[in-house]
């Protein structure tokens, strides 16, 4: 993908579009997070999400727990407005509120604790101090036991296994194509965007490795710190604050 040095509003009306097939995992990604959020199903409580995106996770959560809430924050007005559009039928339950992921004062507007923060494709865009202070904020802001749950890219450990992860995400993209659309144009564009970071790595994208994921998660004062879901270079993971 070749977006420069940020994430711009094309970046993201591109996303809206054909988000669903070139992240084609977000049923595995939602089934992982709803099943690992601390909460039974008829409990009221806050999640926050971090970089909404079109609301797809959030919605999940609002429709698996009727008694919770969302603050959703995003730093894109479109995906914002996608966001809102998702969420309607929820409205009641739900704050949307535009944020800069790298300000130190990302989260001021969240009032209390949260049961979980969760967020997709997002903190690969902070740098490994950035995404340290990002765990450390979080911790501080969780409910005794409460969760971070994060599902994003990871750096390759080697670069075989960089070519294998390139390989499988084009295969796994290729196949949603087909899936969602009978044809395998999304797919075409997928690799003429060349979105697969694994083959196309873009500055403004800094992923991390899980060691250093799990490593930060630990010193944030997490506990239960694991990986619950990898494939094609994406992992769901994250801790638990203290009880």
């Amino acid at each position: 993908m070749d977006e420069g040095a940020a994430w711009t509003e094309d970046s993201s009306a591109r996303f809206i579009e054909l988000g669903a097939i070139y992240a084609p995992f977000r049923e595995d990604i939602a089934g992982a997070v709803l099943g690992l959020i601390p909460a039974e199903t008829d409990e009221g409580f806050l999640a926050v999400e971090l970089g909404t995106g079109t609301g797809w996770l959030s919605a999940a959560i609002l429709e698996r727990f009727p008694r919770a809430r969302v603050l959703g924050l995003d730093g894109s007005p479109a995906m914002l407005r996608m966001t809102a559009e998702t969420l309607g039928r929820y409205s009641d339950r739900v704050d949307l509120q535009r944020f800069r992921l790298e300000d130190p004062d990302r989260l001021a507007s969240l009032a209390g604790r949260a049961r979980c923060v969760v967020s997709s494709l997002v903190i690969h865009h902070l740098d490994g101090t950035g995404k340290r202070a990002l765990y450390r904020e979080v911790r501080e802001r969780l409910e005794p036991g409460g969760a971070l749950l994060i599902a994003d890219i990871v750096a390759p450990a080697s670069e075989r296994e960089r070519r294998y992860v390139a390989e499988r995400y084009d295969g796994m993209v290729r196949r949603r194509s087909l899936a969602v659309n009978g044809n395998l144009e999304a797919y075409r564009r997928f690799l003429d965007d060349e979105w697969n970071w694994f083959r196309y790595p873009d500055p403004m994208d800094k992923p991390s490795t899980i060691p250093e994921h799990l490593r930060w998660l630990q010193e944030a004062g997490l506990t239960g710190v694991n990986v619950f879901w990898q494939r094609a270079g994406h992992a769901v993971y994250g801790g638990y604050a203290p009880l």
